[in-house]
């Protein structure tokens, strides 16, 4: 047995090289620089005196190869950087292929990226049939395509088709649809099989996959372009467009397939849009970090089941807590328990599952539930009253190491808890509609607040698998207070003349799900008023919004507001402009909202740059491949191709 930093290498009695990665300090192996050229190394060895055979394992209980280090991809500054880095990598796995010898890969986890790359270059991949042994390629996620040879060597397994959605999509393969796919050629029921199957192949009694025959590769790249141009430009999103050229060559034989997916690779390494998604990727996995821990929490009560907290309560079923659910309306719990039958249904198919949810999500008209909680989530009308009666109630019979949590939107949370007696217990959980999809939870605080409870609540955020960003109580927090001038500031210019059509399409050319005059219908226009009043609106845009209120026009839910609504789609001419002249428009009334942004980040209400980037991108829907407002303004304005 030979040791190393991040292998082991051991040698068996039929000569069978067992080469185990296991990279130190990690909780996941990552194939960073230093793993990469290790491996080189020992491959370099393995070809100078080949063995019977090698068999590449994991040697961690969870995962099997994560991919590239994201994190060192700024170090390769230049295209020629990125190349020769590539160029290096090709080289062994080429070598790897080349072997004279049987090679082969057990994989027993999630295998993407740079670690499926690696297992293509072997003779057979051999994983367990779990659903959690997934194989794919998310490089698309970072604005990229696969670089180490990913593209080629999947289309020499799977054949063109498979192995373009397999690149374009970036969603992982379970087992045995990799199995169907011919991304993997032999499955074995658990674990403990793996070392016997790696035999087998080893003396050649496993076979290698067969790909599937092309039917019309160039059919599917054309519905492919146009879902994409439905949604999306090579402007803001080069990647996918690139990959479809890519495929699209008369040539697809490997060496072809192999040059120009380094030359590609290299010039999507460059693009702002690849930087934004790169820095998207680290603040998802920083929020994530912030989030892992165990809160102490098992039973949760929610107060309000209305939309909100109804949506609240379902989610943290779903995730495993007990929960008892209040509300004065007992009809409105019923209706709340009804949407998460339908949510569980949806989502977890199973019908013992859906059953096993719902049994944690009970219905408490009388709020039985309150003395025994570890948390109680307040989710009730947005008036300073009602909140501060609510919580003064709920602190006469509530464990005195309970936390109390307030979902308000934008009302300071010192208000709220001056009616407590221990105003520390209050913080803010701030989650975003609809609760099931918005990832995002700001999780507010006052001097006063309690940090353990603060913890704690980021803690059963992460349990929820959602996304939970510091706040400190001021105003509308971070994304109200960021999201809201930007809406009235295009209510203004709409007051001004402006086409309210071209003010939309202008954000929505820049990424933004829907523009700012769309938004204030699908949010609300007495809800837009209402938290305009707590953190400031201009006397123009108040007017104007008071008198649709006063017509009963509020957007959306009433079927009229700024625009008429054809159920959920606001009816407007979506007219086409020049880009230019949208991306003065955008920029113009993303001011504020960057504005906001940095003040936020000066007055210490959120911890750093980097989470208001992360919120705005979490909350708001502020474009990924833009990297947050701040990323924007400071770095990609300036080398984006619509600026």
């Amino acid at each position: 047995m030979t040791s190393y930093e991040n292998f082991e290498l051991t040698i068996d009695a039929a000569g069978i090289a067992w080469l185990t990665i296991d990279v130190k300090g990690r909780s996941a192996n990552v194939l960073s620089h230093a793993v990469m050229d290790e491996l080189f190394a020992i491959v370099d060895g393995l070809a100078a005196a080949p063995p019977e055979g090698i068999v590449f394992q994991s040697g961690k209980p969870r995962g099997f190869i994560f991919g590239a280090d994201i994190n060192e991809f700024a170090s390769l500054e230049t295209r020629a950087a990125v190349e020769t880095h590539i160029a290096g990598v090709l080289e062994r796995f080429r070598k790897i292929e080349e072997l004279p010898c049987p090679t082969v890969i057990l994989i027993d986890g999630i295998c993407v990226g740079g670690g499926l790359e690696l297992a293509l270059a072997f003779d057979r991949i051999i994983a367990v049939d779990d659903s959690d042994c997934q194989v794919g390629f998310p490089e698309i996620n970072l604005g990229l395509l696969p670089g180490y040879g990913g593209s080629a060597r999947a289309c020499e397994r799977m054949g063109p088709e498979a192995a373009l959605q397999l690149v374009l999509h970036g969603r992982p393969l379970k087992a045995r649809a990799a199995l169907a796919a011919g991304a993997i050629d032999h499955l074995v029921a658990d674990r403990a099989e793996l070392p016997v199957a790696a035999r087998e192949a080893v003396a050649g009694r496993i076979a290698r996959a067969t790909p599937a025959p092309t039917d019309d590769l160039a059919a599917m790249i054309e519905t492919e372009w146009a879902k994409l141009t439905a949604r999306t430009s090579p402007r803001n999103m080069p990647a996918p467009f690139a990959i479809l050229d890519h495929f699209s060559v008369s040539d697809l034989s490997k060496n072809n397939l192999l040059k120009n997916e380094t030359k590609l690779f290299s010039k999507l390494m460059m693009t702002p849009a690849s930087a934004g998604l790169r820095r998207t990727f680290q603040l998802n996995d920083a929020v994530k970090k912030g989030a892992r821990g165990e809160s102490g929490i098992t039973r949760i009560h929610v107060i309000g089941a209305g939309t909100m907290g109804g949506d609240i309560a379902a989610v943290a079923a779903m995730s495993g807590f007990e929960v008892t659910l209040q509300d004065l309306d007992s009809a409105a719990i019923d209706g709340a328990v009804a949407r998460a039958r339908t949510l569980y249904e949806r989502r977890l198919k199973d019908p013992q599952r859906v059953e096993d949810t719902l049994a944690r999500l009970v219905a408490d008209a009388d709020g039985t539930g309150l003395p025994d909680a570890d948390l109680v989530i307040e989710a009730v009308a947005e008036r300073l009253e009602v909140k501060q009666a609510v919580f003064a109630a709920a602190e006469a019979v509530m464990k005195p190491d309970a936390i109390m949590a307030t979902n308000t939107s934008a009302i300071p949370l010192q208000e709220i808890g001056s009616a407590l007696a221990d105003p520390g217990r209050l913080i803010g959980m701030h989650f975003f509609n609809p609760v099931p999809v918005l990832p995002l939870v700001e999780i507010v605080y006052t001097d006063a607040s309690n940090q353990d409870f603060v913890t704690r609540a980021m803690y059963v955020c992460g349990a929820m698998k959602k996304q939970p960003i510091r706040c400190k109580s001021a105003p509308g927090f971070l994304v109200n207070r960021a999201l809201l001038p930007y809406m009235f500031r295009a209510i203004e210019a709409m007051l001004d003349g402006a086409d309210p059509d071209k003010l939309d399409q202008a954000l929505v050319a820049f990424g933004m799900p829907m523009g700012p005059i769309e938004l204030c219908d699908q949010v609300g226009l007495d809800v837009c008023l209402d938290a305009g009043r707590v953190i400031g609106i201009s006397d123009k845009a108040a007017a104007a919004l008071s008198d649709l209120i006063e017509a009963g026009k509020l957007g959306r839910k009433t079927g009229s507001g700024f625009y008429a609504w054809d159920d959920k789609r606001a009816v407007r001419p979506r007219g086409e402009f020049a880009a230019d002249e949208l991306d003065n428009i955008a920029a113009a009334l993303l001011a504020p909202l960057v504005a906001e942004c940095r003040a936020a980040v000066a007055e210490g209400v959120v911890d750093s740059g980097d989470m208001a980037d992360a919120a705005c991108i979490f909350g708001i829907g502020f474009p990924a491949f833009r990297g947050g407002p701040l990323f924007w303004d400071d770095i990609g304005r300036a080398e984006s191709p619509s600026s």
